[in-house]
This record gives C-alpha cells, sequence and structure tokens, in this order.
C-alpha cells in the first residue's frame, strides 16, 4: 500500500512556462519579485532555459525555444481557458484588491480585468504576461480550517 504524502513532506517549488522571450516575461514577473538566479542555453541556442526566485524560495521556471520566437501571442480566455483540463494559472495573494489593481495600473503591467468577486468567497481580478497567460491577483480574507471545510452553493 502507497503511503499517502501528509503534512510538510512535499513543498511547493517551482511553476514552469513555455514563453517567447525568457526576458522581456522576466520584467513583467519581476513586479511579483522574481529575479533571475540560474540560465542554461543550448550549444545551437535552441532551447534556453532560466529560473527566477523570489525571496520565499518559490520559482518560476521559463523555457524559451527559438521555434517560439516568432509566434504570435495565444488567444486564451481569462483565466487560461479554465473549462479545458490542464493546469490554468498562477495566483498571488495581496492584501489590498484595489491598490494592488491601482498600483498594476500605474504601471502598465500588462491587459487587467475589473475586479470581481469570486465564488468561492475571495475578490480577485488577472492580469496578462506577455504570452498571453492570464496571472490572478486576490485578496482572501477568509478563515479557512480543514477540519472543517466550508461548502458553498451559488
Amino acid at each position: 500500500m502507497v503511503e499517502r504524502a501528509v503534512g510538510e513532506r512535499y513543498v511547493l517549488h517551482h511553476v514552469t512556462l513555455s514563453v517567447r522571450d525568457i526576458y522581456k516575461t522576466a520584467d513583467f514577473y519581476a513586479v511579483f519579485g522574481f529575479k533571475l538566479v540560474l540560465r542554461w542555453v543550448d550549444s545551437d541556442d535552441s532551447l534556453a532555459i532560466a529560473h527566477f526566485a523570489r525571496k520565499d524560495g518559490f520559482i518560476l521556471e521559463m523555457f524559451q525555444y527559438g521555434r517560439n520566437g516568432g509566434r504570435s501571442r495565444p488567444e486564451l480566455e481569462v483565466g487560461n481557458d479554465l473549462e479545458d483540463l490542464g493546469v490554468k494559472h498562477i495566483a498571488f495573494k495581496v492584501s489590498d484588491i484595489r491598490a494592488a489593481r491601482t498600483e498594476l495600473l500605474a504601471i502598465e503591467c500588462g491587459e487587467l480585468t475589473e475586479i470581481q468577486p469570486g465564488r468561492t468567497g475571495v475578490e480577485y481580478f488577472f492580469v496578462a504576461d506577455p504570452d498571453g497567460n492570464w496571472v490572478e491577483i486576490l485578496q482572501d480574507d477568509r478563515s479557512l480550517d480543514s477540519e472543517n471545510p466550508v461548502a458553498l452553493r451559488p
């Protein structure tokens, strides 16, 4: 029998994105505290891999394949086509959703949606990165407890 993962044994490490331009995308994610810590380039320049880390240790890994440089930005629905299977987006928690949106607008970070009330009790908005991936910014003031899960309905 396989033992189930419990507690701190598995620690969140990284998320990976395939991008058209590592440095253009890195500038976008620098707003969220990511800085370059590692870069690898294949001898024929067909692939570059870079790791960008935050002070909390979380890493954003980027793959830049040479063949993708000239591709156009994909047209993704807000949230990155949530109805389709697969990983959808990265989310960053903030203490003041309105101040965060104002700040991102002021620095012209990217295309932003309006602030929305979430069905799960948070407020959120999305901002698009240079490759059209939607990044969620949310304010979560809930006190969730795994011993007493909350059941919500429309």
